[in-house]
């Protein structure tokens, strides 16, 4: 699977550095969140600042990776079907929350779960920015994966 190298994410756009980041770590494990992740950093780059040298630098990049990976992976559904995508998304965020889930009840709070939990929180974000608005059910699955991390990482 082909990585992406990428500068530093500038102030503009810090908010995205997250997507990139679960982007990267999963261009081996998923192709398909890897993909996913990286078009919501795209999309939501461009609305927070498209016409900075420092910004281009990432975006244009990245657009090019997109088009690449969907040539590539164009007979995957989880790729070219916003429906199938959508449930597919949705279905590996919630195995991570499950999974977190399941090793925070066992009072593992080590540093495992709270990425588990943070990237959960992560992949509902991802839902909501590239498929509409979350049910309220994953709504509630997001708030409580990203409070979660927060607090384990601040009890730590």
């Amino acid at each position: 699977m082909s990585g992406l190298t990428l500068p530093p994410c500038p102030p503009s756009l810090k908010t995205v550095a997250h997507f990139l980041k679960l982007a990267a770590e999963h261009d081996v494990r998923d192709p398909v969140v890897a993909y996913w992740a990286r078009l919501t950093a795209l999309q939501t780059g461009m609305t927070l600042d498209k016409s900075s040298k420092e910004a281009l630098a990432i975006l244009l990049p990245l657009m090019d990776w997109l088009e690449a990976e969907k040539g590539r992976h164009a007979e995957n559904d989880a790729v070219a079907n916003e429906v199938a995508a959508s449930a597919y998304i949705e279905n590996y965020a919630m195995k991570l929350f499950l999974a977190a889930d399941k090793l925070d009840r066992a009072a593992n709070f080590g540093k495992n779960v709270v990425k588990m939990f943070y990237s959960a929180g992560v992949l509902f974000d991802i839902l909501e920015s590239c498929f509409g608005e979350l049910p309220p059910e994953a709504a509630h699955y997001r708030k409580y994966a990203k409070m979660k991390a927060a607090y384990i990482h601040n009890c730590r």
